[in-house]
């Protein structure tokens, strides 16, 4: 009789797990509740109603015992050791999982999300840890700002932020311990800074260099000490219009080989790359492996596809993808044109006909005419392990497109642009150092013996390989992928498009054409909708944390499907504008102001193209017919990329399109300071500063 009811228990709560699975997990277990409790989190869980079910001669049922008509609580405690992990209930029946949806530690309206807004200081004096986020931002004068205060979680463990009386301020007391080891660890932060270089650090103001600052020693700091931004006149204004010093050692780190790396020893690298025009070119097959080499187009796509999970054939994923540039659509109300024919004569025809000349499916990816042009590490765009949602920012690979016939590059880009899926303070700064590390090797051409490109091809791993971050789509880390291009023969405008893989949608393995992020349809220029739009948000754009909404004003379409650059020195601008200096970050942040004119206005131009005087060549590459407006140039075989002014610097300083300022604009400085920053300082510091640039490009 045991036997039995046991055996009648087990079929009512099976029957049950399956109206659970076909009514929705909602029934079942679910997460009711979770707190921080010291260095554990506690979370209450509700469990489902079981029955005992009696099985009666005529097929009906008794219940003979049931739990109490109110849900079962159950609480469990958990270690604090990452905020950004999921977790969920599950219940295991047989060889059977069954489990309620994935759930973060902290959700995330219970935490600032440093996307939306960024604090405008942050200071450490004596115990008291101090946030201000800016008062007349959005998300401060609009509602309620975390009235109750909200949770930290520091490498030291986590800590309640307590509102104060002041609009957007929040302190905490930190213990002794805590902060002893902080200053202990940015004095020697601080002391080696000092003796780089000439012992300066440079101050940026959104991406515009501003200036250089000396390192101070650590007594003259005192017992107050700003950790974000570096450099302040003590009043609350938005980092991108005042700006602040960035705590890294730019001369510490050398730009090509730990942050954009161009060389040909990389790019041409015949054990990790091919290319038919590559004279020193091997196998398309590593034989090794028996796989595509690594940091080949088709290898990535393959990985980005994860057949062995999508069930998806990498080839018809690479196919559907490039079959976007011959289809006309509409996203967000913003019409994207097809490409009139020319992807598939000047590349797709020639694919096929090279893959069917060597007895391939016509498919395959082995002749996707696609070069290697670089390799960018962008841990400048990470995000705080702090608040929750840390990451380590982005790695890139960039190609440009070429002619199977004949070699030479074609007027095309295509960006893969996957996020790093390190989330605490001490995975951040580990993956910091090992791309510093590089920049104290010789490149293999210097020195054949130098693990430079293996050493490279472990950092790539973490985001290129299948399943690199099983909690997104495809278990790919890949954030989007980007592309450029004109219409040939070389027609304006010259156009972005920007994929991701969604996870929805009719095909949610395949990438999904998607809107260009921070840049608004092109039929905005010169309308009343911009200037309401810069002049509402003003606060947000001067802080670095405005988001351009899918629709403004109210449901009126805003962002854009495609980016356009109609002409060379385009830049956003409208009548009504109230401040300039809002209207060129906005500017700058877009895809097209940034490619166009708003980081290259009024160069001299040649033939009414622009010139880069410090180089004589186009916008970022050789002078051609048509102008460049990547800032990573595409490339024939044996020549390496050039790149654009705003990453190097180079030349003399340009003039806003409006205004006439003088700007300076030397990014791959700004990131090389970063690097050593986050490779270097203290957790405390790392933890709680936001990105010191936008991902939007």
């Amino acid at each position: 009789m045991k036997l039995h009811s046991q055996l009648l228990c087990r079929l009512a709560y099976t029957a049950f797990l399956m109206g659970v699975l076909a009514g929705g997990l909602s029934l079942g277990q679910e997460i009711e509740s979770t707190e921080v409790d010291g260095d554990s989190l506690r979370v209450r869980i509700r469990a489902p109603r079981i029955e005992l079910e009696r099985i009666n001669p005529d097929g009906s049922s008794t219940t003979e015992a049931a739990a109490s008509n109110n849900a079962q609580i159950v609480e469990l405690e958990i270690p604090m050791d990452s905020p950004t992990k999921l977790f969920r209930t599950r219940v295991r029946l047989g060889d059977q999982d069954f489990g309620s949806a994935l759930r973060p530690i902290v959700e995330h309206n219970m935490i600032p999300n440093l996307n939306d807004i960024r604090p405008s200081s942050i200071n450490l004096e004596g115990h008291t840890l101090t946030l201000q986020f800016p008062p007349e931002h959005t998300e401060v004068r609009g509602k309620e700002f975390f009235p109750e205060g909200f949770p930290l979680f520091l490498d030291e463990g986590p800590v309640r932020m307590q509102a104060g009386r002041a609009p957007g301020t929040y302190s905490a007391a930190l213990n002794d311990g805590v902060v002893r080891k902080f200053r202990f660890e940015l004095e020697a932060a601080l002391d080696r800074l000092r003796g780089l270089g000439d012992g300066t650090v440079p101050m940026y103001a959104d991406r515009q260099l501003t200036g250089w600052m000396a390192v101070p020693e650590m007594n003259a700091l005192g017992d107050s000490v700003d950790l974000f931004p570096f450099h302040n006149t003590r009043e609350i204004q938005p980092l991108a219009s005042g700006g602040g010093a960035i705590l890294g050692g730019s001369s510490a780190v050398d730009p090509g080989k730990s942050l954009l790396i161009t060389d040909l020893s990389v790019v041409n690298d015949p054990d990790r790359t091919w290319d038919p025009f590559n004279p020193n070119a091997l196998s398309y097959v590593d034989p090794a492996t028996g796989r595509p080499r690594k940091w080949t187009f088709g290898f990535l796509m393959e990985e980005m596809c994860n057949s062995s999970l999508t069930g998806v054939d990498p080839k018809i994923f690479a196919r559907r993808w490039i079959d976007h540039f011959e289809q006309f659509q509409t996203i967000n109300f913003d019409d994207v044109p097809d490409r009139q024919g020319d992807v598939q004569s000047a590349l797709i025809d020639k694919w096929e006909a090279a893959n069917v000349a060597e007895g391939l499916d016509p498919l395959d990816l082995k002749n996707a005419p696609f070069r290697l042009t670089a390799i960018v590490n962008r841990v400048d765009l990470r995000s705080a392990s702090g608040y929750a949602a840390g990451d380590a920012g982005e790695c890139r690979f960039v190609f440009c497109a070429y002619d199977l016939d004949t070699g030479t590059h074609k007027p095309m880009t295509v960006i893969f642009e996957y996020g790093v899926p390190l989330g605490t303070c001490v995975q951040i700064k580990n993956w910091a150092q090992q791309w510093q590390q590089l920049s104290g090797l010789e490149f293999v051409s210097a020195d054949p013996t130098s693990t430079f490109n293996a050493d490279l091809e472990d950092l790539t791993d973490v985001v290129a390989l299948a399943n690199a971050d099983p909690g997104k789509p495809n278990g790919s880390a890949i954030n989007q992928l980007r592309s450029n291009n004109f219409i040939e023969p070389f027609t304006l405008p010259w156009t972005m498009r920007e994929w991701q893989i969604t996870g929805s949608g009719v095909a949610p393995s395949h990438l999904t054409a998607v809107t260009t992020k921070q840049t608004p349809a092109n039929s905005k220029m010169g309308t009343s909708d911009l200037a309401n739009y810069l002049n509402t948000f003003e606060a947000d754009i001067l802080a670095g944390t405005h988001s351009v909404p899918l629709s403004f004003p109210g449901a009126t379409p805003f962002l854009s499907g495609k980016s356009e650059v109609p002409t060379p020195g385009f830049f956003w601008n409208t009548a009504g504008i109230a401040n300039n200096e809002a209207r060129h970050h906005f500017s700058l942040n877009t895809c097209n102001g940034c490619h166009g004119g708003e980081a290259g206005a009024q160069l001299p131009t040649v033939g009414g193209l622009p010139l880069d005087p410090a180089t004589g060549m186009g916008a970022t590459g050789p002078s051609s017919s048509a102008p460049s407006f990547v800032h990573i140039a595409e490339r024939n075989a044996t020549a390496q990329s050039h790149l654009s002014r705003f990453l190097t610097g180079t030349g003399s300083a340009l003039s806003d399109p409006v205004s006439g300022v003088s700007r300076v604009f030397d990014d791959l400085t700004r990131r090389a300071a970063d690097l050593d920053f986050a490779a270097n300082m203290p957790c405390l510091m790392l933890s709680l500063t936001p990105a010191l640039a936008t991902r939007s490009h």
